[in-house]
This record gives C-alpha cells, structure tokens and sequence, in this order.
C-alpha cells in the first residue's frame, strides 16, 4: 500500500529510504498483514494485531500517546520504505517503552515482503536517536527470544552489548504457555551505534580425509550426537550434549552463540567423503582481556571418528584458519594427563608441552582429581621453535618456590665430563621423543616397573615438568646426559632425597638403547658424584654420602656403581619386583666423600 504523506500526529524521522512516522489509518492494512504473519507473532518484538478492529485501537492508542508524551508512554511509528514514485508504504513497526527513570526498551517488527534489506537497523537506529536527543533516554534495553537470530543481528549492528541469556525472561505464546528464555543487552547513549564486538562467520574448511563444517539442526547429526559413548564423557562430559533427544536440539540451538558473540567459533568434524559427522573442533576464549590475540583449542570424537587422524588434521586446519583469518597469534590446549590420544594429536598437530598443572582436571563436585596437560602452538615459527623462558627471577630468587628460605632453589647446573654435557632436560618434543625411546626399551621396562605403561610422550614431558619443579625446590637434581657437539641425549642421572641435614642423597640412572657400551653412563655418573661431594663454597652440594639401590640381576647397573668407586654393602632380600613379576633381592652401594675416586671409569 503506498501513501503520499504522513500522518502529522508526532514527530517523523528521516533515514536513508527509510522514514518513521506515526501510525494512521493509512497503515491499518498494512498492520494486520504483520499482525498475520506467524514469524512477527511468535517472536513479538513489537506485539502485532490479529485484524481490523485491533489495528485500528492500536492507531489511535498510539495517537494518543503521541499526544500526550508522558515520561512513560510508548512512543510508537510505522516504520516506511520508498516505493519509487509512488512515495512510501508501510513496512514495519519501531517502538521504545520509557520506564520513567531514563531507560527505554526497544521493539520492532518488519512486514515479510520487506525482510533482508535492513529495514529494521536503519528504523531502530532512527527511534534510538530520538530517544537519547529528544526524549533525554540514557539507556536503551533491547530482549528477544533465544533463536531470534534476526533481531539479535539487528541490535549487534547498532552497538548493543553482547546479550546475555535469561531463563524465564518471556512469556509463553500460543500452544506454548511457559516462560521462554530470553537475551537482554543495552546500549548507553554515549556508546557508538556501530558493533562493539565480532560477529563471526563459522567457514567450510576442507581437508584431505575431514571437513570442519557448521553443526546442522537436522537428523544426521543429531543422531551422531545421540551417539557420544563413556570415553568421550568421561573426558569432556561437561560440554557434551545430553544424552536425549531434547538435550541434543538445545545443544544443536546454541551452536551459533559463541560465533554470534565473538568469543569462538564450534565446528562439525565431518568425513570429507560422505559428510557424516565425527566429532567437535572448536576455538574459543578469543575476547579473554588479558589474553587479547589467543585462543583455545577443544575437541571430541564420536567412537566412528576415532582411529583415523582425525583429530590431527582438524587441529591443522582450525589452527590455520585460527592464525591466517582470525588473527590470532597463539593456540593453547589443554588435555587430561591420562588422555594420551589427546596429546599424541597435539604433538603431531605441531603443538608443544607448556606445563602438567596438578589436580587441575576435576569434573564433578568434590569429584577424582587429576592433573591438567597443557599444550600451546604459536603462529611464529621461530618463537615456536625457540626454548620456553623459565620461571622468572621473581621465582628462582631467594624465596623459594616452596616458601622457605630458598637455600635449597638453585636449579640444576650443567655438567661437563669426557665428550658428555650433563644439562636440565629440555620440554620438547624431541627430548620427549628420545626419552620415550628410552622408557619403552624392555631393558629399561623390566627395571623400572613403576614406569607408565603405555609411555607416551605426554608423560616424558610431565616427567621433565616434575623434574625442573623438584630441583628449584631443591629436593632433586636430574640430568640429561647429553653428547657434546650434537646434544643428542643418551641418558638420564639423578640425585633424589636430598636430604641437608643428613648431606645424603641416592643415585639413579638409565641409559638410552643406542648409548649402551660405550661407558656414557659411568662417565655421567662420576661428574655428579664429583659434584655431589664438593664443598658448597666450591658451588658442590656438600654432600657425604651417595647411595644406589639396585636389583641382583641388574649386571650393568651394579657394573656402573663399581666403576664409579661404589661399595657393596648390603643386601635386602627378596625387596624388589621387576616388571615381569620376578621377585629378587635388592643390593645396596654407597661411597662416601672420603672415599678414593677411580680414575677413568667405565661402564664396560
């Protein structure tokens, strides 16, 4: 319907082919075609009407309060459109509801054959501004049904904040009686009315064997969902769907929320060639304020995704898209230490240990404790590539990280011996690599059965995480024995149960496979020794008495120990079960700071 002017009845703002004016007669048409539309009725921004009769009361309601402009009576316009030469015909309706104490509340509502084109922004923006200019408003409130998707789009282009979800917040409509939840954000009149946040678009990515799509609210994935098993819950159960039809349409609905908000971005893993679905990779925490720039990975698979590389390659092209199109300049991840899949997809995704943070990983109240593995990519190579900085001079100073006195915090020197650099280990990849070698040799399985079983590199670095804790706490010393020139490590020796006041500590020791024979580990052990029993002035640990434990059948452990000027001085019977289950005695070396020093030792 078009008309030639406007009713004079209140106030009539001009925008860009968009105008508000207040209603009329003339729009009487045009208001119980919205009012019939069973989209403008279930969401109800701005409450259509039904028929004539209706529309007609509504025209002259809002007439009256054009009229009258109390503080709290709504200010109600036809929103119009230009209709070429023709002038302009109804489109919609704007209105804002004062609450008498410099607040309003926002409704619109636009008429089907004019959806798509902007209408409502430029409309609302024109009630906002006569809001705030002329009738003094200091905030605006706007609220709409979760799943108005189009309405929240509308507030998001003006500058609203990010809404926040209310349970309850509306009424019932229809069939469906029941409170309904609802958004709520504002707007000050100071703020810009241009969008204070992202809002981001969830992208197709293609892979070789997997492609990172939307969720769809349809029955092929919400059957998918239905089949999350024990596995996937026993890790991520938090943020799993429920397991039901209702909970897994919710969680379906609320896909796009983090995308819409800015915060991250959720997507389907799905088989490149069929589509169905395997599992969830998703971004997020992208708005942190003290971590502007960074993200974090999350990711589950459904049990027909698992097996594949999936993981692996949705990793690589989340964090691509992450880094090129998001700007971000670090990922971070975090896994449960006993999800070795987890970690494994990590460390072939490109990312590296960072830390294990005790007792992180509790999912239910007063629930199991266990500890947090925490991984980080960065989109710089060279920083990727480059040693993690240690702690602080904050931390390694004269407080000890325990809180004592910090006379026990020195870290661990390196060492230098005959072609060995005995040095902290290193939290790479690499260096968990070699240990993983190492610890899953038989050898080294059969006399140290209190290894993990499978050992992974996951638990190397927890390993190496421990190690660099327990010597700023100066309860242990543990070395990499590492060939000079190449740094490759070739072994391991520790001094545990430091003890001060006693000036003891035990001796251990492991070889990697390919370092046996060539007297490395004798070597290696013969520096700490010398170290161990050198004077404190001297930068030594002062101490007087070094012990080894060491199984019967362990001919080159107790070969090492003799080689390095160690005595033979006991023996507990039947004290140590090997990995095999074979029970054997446990026989006892020390040597003590007065002891002669053998010159060249060997282990051979």
């Amino acid at each position: 319907m078009a008309e030639d002017a406007a009713s004079t009845a209140g106030p009539v703002r001009d925008g860009d082919g968009v105008r508000l004016v207040p209603p009329g007669p003339e729009h009487v048409r045009m208001l119980v075609g919205l009012g019939q539309d069973e989209l403008a009725r279930w969401w109800g921004d701005a409450v259509p009407v039904r028929d004539e009769t209706q529309a007609r009361a509504a025209v002259a309601v809002a007439s009256q309060g054009w009229a009258e402009q109390r503080p709290w009576t709504p200010r109600r316009w036809v929103v119009e459109t230009r209709a070429g030469d023709d002038g302009w015909q109804g489109a919609g309706t704007v209105e804002y509801r004062p609450d008498g104490h410099g607040g309003v509340e926002v409704g619109f509502a636009v008429h089907p054959e004019h959806r798509g084109h902007g209408v409502a922004t430029t409309a609302l923006g024109l009630a906002l501004g006569y809001a705030f200019e002329q009738d003094g408003a200091a905030l605006a409130r706007w609220r709409a049904e979760v799943g108005n998707w189009a309405s929240r789009r509308v507030a998001w282009r003006l500058g609203f904040s990010v809404p926040q979800r209310v349970r309850g917040l509306l009424p019932g409509w229809g069939e469906d009686t029941g409170p309904r939840d609802g958004w709520i954000a504002t707007l000050a009149r100071e703020e810009p009315r241009r969008p204070a946040y992202p809002w981001l678009r969830t992208p197709v990515l293609r892979g070789e064997r997997v492609v990172l799509r939307p969720w769809r609210e349809d029955a092929d994935d919400a059957a998918a969902l239905l089949s999350v098993d024990d596995l996937a819950r026993s890790f991520v159960g938090p943020v799993l769907p429920p397991a039901t039809q209702e909970g897994v349409a919710s969680w379906l609905a609320a896909q796009r929320e983090g995308a819409a908000g800015g915060t991250g971005l959720r997507w389907c893993i799905a088989d490149a060639e069929d589509d169905a679905a395997l599992g969830l990779m998703s971004v997020f925490g992208l708005r942190s304020p003290f971590e502007m720039g960074c993200g974090t990975v999350g990711y589950w698979l459904l049990p027909s995704g698992r097996g594949r590389g999936a993981v692996t390659e949705a990793l690589t092209l989340a964090s691509r898209y992450a880094f090129g199109e998001l700007g971000l300049h670090r990922l971070a991840a975090d896994a449960d230490v006993r999800n070795a899949a987890s970690h494994r997809a990590l460390l072939r995704a490109g990312f590296r240990w960072v830390a294990t943070e005790a007792q992180a990983c509790v999912y239910t109240q007063d629930g199991e404790r266990e500890d947090n593995v925490r991984f980080e990519l960065l989109a710089d190579a060279e920083v990727q590539q480059a040693p993690r900085p240690g702690p602080p001079a904050s931390v390694l100073g004269s407080a000890g990280v325990d809180g004592t006195d910090g006379t026990g915090d020195r870290g661990i020197p390196t060492l230098r011996t005959d072609g060995l650099v005995l040095r902290p280990w290193r939290s790479d990849p690499v260096e968990a690599d070699r240990m993983v070698e190492a610890a899953t040799d038989p050898v080294t399985r059969q006399y140290l059965p209190e290894l993990p079983d499978p050992y992974t590199c996951a638990e190397a670095l927890g390993f190496i995480d421990r190690a660099l804790l327990a010597a700023r706490r100066g309860e242990q010393l543990t070395w990499c024995v590492a060939e000079e020139g190449s740094d490759v490590p070739l072994g391991n020796v520790s001094l545990s149960g430091l003890d001060r006041g006693t000036r003891t500590a035990e001796v251990g020791y492991w070889a990697h496979p390919q370092a046996r024979g060539r007297g490395v580990v004798a070597r290696a052990v013969a520096a700490v020794l010398r170290h161990a029993f050198a004077a404190e002035e001297s930068y030594g640990l002062g101490l007087r008495r070094v012990f080894l434990r060491a199984a019967a059948s362990n001919v080159a452990s107790q070969r090492v120990a003799r080689a390095v000027g160690m005595r033979e001085v006991g023996r507990d019977r039947l004290a140590e079960t090997l990995r095999d289950g074979t029970v054997e005695d446990m026989v006892r070396f020390d040597r003590l700071a007065e002891d002669a020093e053998p010159s060249a030792p060997t282990d051979r």
